[in-house]
């Protein structure tokens, strides 16, 4: 009677072993397995097309030659150079300008060009006034005319042995349709007031005695 009762209760505790254990298995859940990564594909950075190689210069020596300026036209009219005073004709070579009929300085004004004035060709044109009283703060110029370009020098003083002399000379060139002389205005300070006159002279003559002998030897 008492083995029956041990085999029972052996029995029943196996089975609630189990038992137990079944619900043990069922109340864990299996587990879930993970997705494996996917790798993202590379990124790639845009193509950047490659800048163009500089031009290359070429050596000095194999540029082309620049052209030289083009020279001005025959036809153009010529520039008028400034005069200087290395080659200052002698007043007995000078011919004397005219002296218009009002007059109030007692000025003698002589003149000379180095060559013919010739229309388009600029000269220089030599004068040189000789007070005959004593004064000061003289002044000579060659008034302007349509036709004529010129061009003057300073008005340098010559003291000599002689009378003194102020001299000044102009780089003069005639156009086609000039006059056919100038007009030099002098004026002069006196003791009393100042006074002025006029002179012409003339583009036909008044051409260096040297500069002529020059011209006939040729």
């Amino acid at each position: 009677m008492r083995t029956n009762n041990l085999d029972a209760a052996f029995r029943m505790a196996a089975g609630v072993f189990l038992i137990a254990t079944l619900l043990a298995g069922c109340a864990k859940p299996a587990p879930v397995p993970e997705p494996a990564p996917t790798e993202s594909p590379p990124q790639v950075a845009p193509a950047i097309p490659d800048a163009p190689p500089p031009a290359e210069t070429p050596p000095a020596e194999t540029l082309p030659a620049q052209p030289a300026p083009d020279a001005p036209s025959p036809t153009e009219p010529s520039a008028v150079p400034k005069p200087t005073a290395a080659n200052e004709p002698s007043l007995e070579s000078m011919s004397l300008a005219t002296p218009s009929a009002k007059m109030s300085v007692a000025v003698d004004v002589r003149y000379s060009f180095d060559t013919a004035a010739l229309p388009g060709q600029p000269v220089t044109l030599s004068l040189a006034a000789i007070p005959r009283v004593n004064g000061r703060n003289l002044s000579m110029s060659v008034k302007e005319v349509a036709g004529v370009q010129l061009a003057a020098g300073p008005l340098n003083l010559q003291k000599s042995d002689g009378p003194v002399v102020y001299r000044r000379q102009f780089s003069v060139t005639r156009g086609a349709d000039s006059p056919a002389q100038l007009r030099v205005l002098v004026t002069m300070d006196y003791g009393s007031g100042s006074g002025f006159g006029f002179f012409s002279v003339p583009f036909g003559s008044g051409t260096n005695a040297q500069k002529e002998d020059s011209v006939k030897q040729r």
